[in-house]
């Protein structure tokens, strides 16, 4: 297992729920040493053009150079910190973070920043920290496995021009393989509560080239599509955060064009033991529940599909 890797397994044990399988599985810290012959070796295959090798060998130099970047940066932080230099201290946060440190709560319970714990500022790094590791999480290699993408982006019956409401896009897992599906002709609305997913997605689409996707920050309880607009409104491990069902559901109705399908992806409820990751218990939201929730809400179910393993895939419209 490759570094990254096995930091991305602790990541998503501090930001869900403790993956005891996970932890058993990390194989330890990055090997510096390992940097300068990688480096001759990238050097060589570059020299000789041999550029897919070069880029398998920046890889496995990533590996080694990227945990340890941002966890200098994060010490130096610290000890700028505690030797009274305020300034200094949030220039190496910065960099820890833009580096990709991701621990808000290492961050928020260090003695190290007790001096300046309570500021704005030292807040909002804090939350940019913990936006990285909800980043990773839901952009983790092994999420495939379960998300099958390709199936479900097939089951999505998706048409050049479409428009459609990406509720909850959090990193744009979905949103840009539908950006890239319905082509210039169509629009994503990319929504979400949380402005740090959509500064991420903002780099992401530019990186991607698209531009055919208009970001929404939005509150918790309003979507804010437009009336009758969307031909397809996509909910992906969304729902069981919303409390008041029944009224979000009204308005996403209000948002869906004629003859347009609300989808939702959530979680199937299963105990800890079944799946210690996820969702907590508190949070998980029954298919059946959801169901009854969106029929006082002005839906009614269509079709169900069942080739996820760890969540249930529903469509409806409205009624």
């Amino acid at each position: 297992m490759s570094a990254r890797r096995s930091l991305l397994s602790l990541m998503i044990i501090l930001v869900t729920l403790p993956l005891a399988a996970a932890a058993a599985q990390d194989e330890g810290s990055p090997d510096p040493s390992a940097y300068p012959g990688l480096k001759k070796q990238f050097d060589g295959a570059m020299d000789a053009g041999d550029y897919d090798a070069a880029v398998k060998i920046a890889d496995e130099m990533d590996d080694v150079i990227w945990p340890l970047q941002w966890e200098a940066m994060y010490n130096t932080a610290r000890a700028y910190s505690l030797a009274g230099d305020r300034r200094k201290a949030y220039e190496y946060l910065y960099w820890a973070i833009d580096s990709g440190y991701w621990d808000a709560k290492t961050m928020m319970e260090d003695a190290a920043f007790a001096g300046i714990r309570e500021e704005d500022l030292f807040k909002k790094l804090s939350r940019t920290a913990r936006a990285n590791g909800y980043i990773w999480m839901l952009e983790r290699e092994g999420r495939e496995e379960f998300q099958k993408p390709d199936e479900v982006m097939k089951a999505f019956e998706l048409r050049p021009g479409m428009n459609v409401a990406d509720v909850g896009c959090g990193s744009g897992y979905f949103t840009v393989k539908v950006a890239k599906e319905i082509g210039p002709g169509g629009k994503v609305w990319a929504i979400d509560a949380w402005q740090d997913m959509l500064d991420y997605l903002e780099r992401r689409l530019l990186i991607e080239g698209l531009d055919n996707v208009e970001l929404v920050k939005v509150e918790r309880d309003d979507p804010r599509i437009p009336r009758g607009a969307a031909d397809m409104i996509l909910m992906v491990d969304v729902f069981h955060y919303i409390s008041e069902r029944v009224a979000y559901g009204e308005k996403l109705r209000e948002g869906l064009a004629p003859g347009g399908r609300l989808i939702v992806i959530d979680y199937i409820p299963k105990s800890l033991e079944e799946r210690p990751w996820g969702p907590p218990p508190s949070q998980h939201l029954s298919e059946a529940d959801l169901t009854a929730d969106l029929e006082k809400a002005g839906f009614r179910k269509v079709k169900e599909h069942d080739f996820l393993p760890e969540q249930y895939f529903v469509v409806y419209e409205a009624k």
